[in-house]
């Protein structure tokens, strides 16, 4: 009796209305130290009740997921609210496995989410640069030589920072975390011995990134510290808002930017595209394709207030899906998907 009321109180509160529901798919980054523990226990000291799951066997690519059963099985639950998807952390940085490994895994595994959970948003786990930087390589594919943290940390921005534009997905920028927080004290301690893996720190300054990122919400004031010393996640607070909040605060916001869908939309060959400026800025306007590789740019100047409006040739592609992108001075505005069918 005593074990079936508890059963019957676990799922009260997961079916809850007020509760944030949220599964995990990863590897050893979010296995180790229990980062939706973390999350869960952060998020409760904010007054937030949040239900967690955990799909991260060690090693694990998101290739890996899509033939996991207890991944899918996990999805097919149809009870979330969020779904996090972090990459293996070499991946990222490895031009050939970003575009034909990672980029076609997430876009597979979030249709699949999209499928079993209509409501459910998809979030990009950024992960960070290892310590000293250094060439990564998975089998016979190799990144660049990092010279330092920072060096690899600007190419894994840039690689998850794009999938997510790619699938207007919200991304989780941890590894924009660590930097901040490595910028303000070169000696933080956030890498594991293996220079590699979170310690408890680096962990425990994720999980705020989450709270903010999910709740958008500073956690400065939270009093949950995951067993660190009051001024070290009182720090780790500081850190995660200052790189989350600040994003969030954009002057190049939709009131004064906007990109439209294009029409036709399907289209064969041709196809237009309109967006809006509000002030001078310096407008990019490129074209990808499903494995996020750059087919075209469109525009690519300094424009003046207005609405414009550009014309797009697919006559030379194959028949699939695209998307476009633009950008004001750096700063992505928004992503769209287009279907070229012939």
């Amino acid at each position: 009796m005593k074990r079936l009321i508890l059963i019957l109180l676990f799922f009260s509160c997961v079916s809850r209305a007020d509760t944030t529901k949220v599964l995990f798919i990863g590897n050893s980054y979010t296995y180790v130290n229990d980062l939706p523990l973390l999350f869960k226990n952060l998020s409760a000291s904010g007054g937030k009740t949040v239900y967690t799951d955990m799909q991260a066997p060690g090693g694990y690519m998101l290739e890996n997921h899509l033939t996991t059963s207890a991944t899918l099985d996990a999805i097919r639950r149809g009870i979330w609210n969020y779904v996090v998807l972090q990459e293996q952390s070499q991946v990222p940085v490895i031009e050939y496995l970003r575009y034909y490994s990672m980029y076609p895994s997430a876009i597979k595994l979030d249709s699949i989410i999209k499928a079993y959970n209509p409501n459910a948003v998809t979030i990009f786990y950024m992960t960070w640069g290892r310590k000293n930087g250094g060439q990564q390589c998975i089998d016979t594919s190799c990144s660049p030589v990092f010279t330092d943290f920072f060096h690899m940390q600007d190419s894994m921005k840039v690689s998850y920072t794009m999938i997510s534009n790619i699938l207007s997905a919200l991304l989780s920028p941890a590894g924009e975390a660590w930097r901040t927080a490595r910028l303000i004290k070169p000696d933080v301690n956030l890498w594991d011995s293996d220079e590699s893996h979170p310690t408890l720190d680096g962990s425990y300054l994720t999980a705020c990134v989450f709270y903010a990122k999910i709740f958008n919400r500073n956690p400065a004031g939270l009093s949950y510290n995951g067993g660190l010393p009051d001024s070290s996640a009182s720090f780790y607070r500081q850190c995660a808002w200052q790189t989350v909040g600040v994003s969030n605060i954009n002057s190049n916001s939709p009131e004064n930017f906007a990109l439209f869908q294009n029409y036709p939309n399907p289209f064969n060959p041709k196809t237009n595209i309109k967006y809006k400026i509000a002030n001078n800025k310096f407008i990019t306007l490129k074209v990808f394709d499903l494995l996020g590789k750059e087919i075209l740019i469109l525009v690519n100047k300094k424009q003046e207030p207005g609405i414009y409006e550009v014309s797009f040739n697919g006559g030379n592609l194959a028949s699939g899906i695209y998307f476009y992108r633009l950008n004001v001075d750096g700063n992505t505005i928004e992503t769209k998907k287009m279907v070229l069918l012939k």
